[in-house]
């Protein structure tokens, strides 16, 4: 039997750093809640649910929560506003394992930011952010730019997982567009 040194899925493509993002850099390295940078400097914050339904997890992101990939956990995409200007494209991966106790809520959010209940918990955890620029190939950038006018020829994305101490997790992953740095 042969062993594996490496991980079967490791973090492909994710960078500890987000190497040559330009005006994005700041908001791709804000270690506080995005939502609560984003309503300071929106004029007309809002949230606008996309989807909400239990489907199977990209393999990087089942890989990343401990999830068998056929599962089916509870899936939330956002656009975060500034009145009709989209500026974040947000997806998380809600475990239903994890929907329990403090984030049993967490499923009936509607148009109420993921962030806002995350950072007010504190026996919150999170690990660090993870950068990627995602192109047209990949299934983020198109679930993003398919509410943009222009298109530009790539998205910086981060993610991270958030932990509490009774092993529950979920992910969040970011997709930035290009009006969030009009803000």
């Amino acid at each position: 039997m042969k062993i594996r040194s490496q991980p079967l899925y490791p973090r492909v493509r994710w960078l500890n750093r987000p190497m040559n993002s330009g005006a994005y850099r700041p908001w791709l390295l804000e270690k506080g809640s995005l939502t609560k940078r984003l309503k300071a400097h929106a004029k007309h914050f809002a949230v606008q649910p996309l989807l909400q339904d239990r489907c199977k997890p990209a393999v990087d992101e089942a890989y990343l929560l401990g999830l068998v990939q056929y599962q089916k956990d509870l899936h939330r995409e956002v656009m975060l506003l500034d009145g009709h200007q989209a500026l974040v494209f947000a997806r998380s991966v809600l475990p239903v394992k994890s929907l329990h106790g403090d984030w049993q809520g967490l499923g009936r959010l509607g148009n109420q930011p993921l962030g806002a209940a995350l950072f007010s918990n504190p026996r919150m955890a999170r690990t660090p952010l993870q950068f990627r620029k995602i192109g047209q190939h990949h299934a983020l950038y198109r679930r993003a730019a398919s509410y943009l006018v222009q298109l530009p020829k790539a998205l910086w994305a981060r993610r991270s997982v958030f932990k509490l101490n009774s092993g529950r997790e979920i992910l969040v992953t970011e997709v930035f567009l290009p009006s969030v740095l009009d803000l």
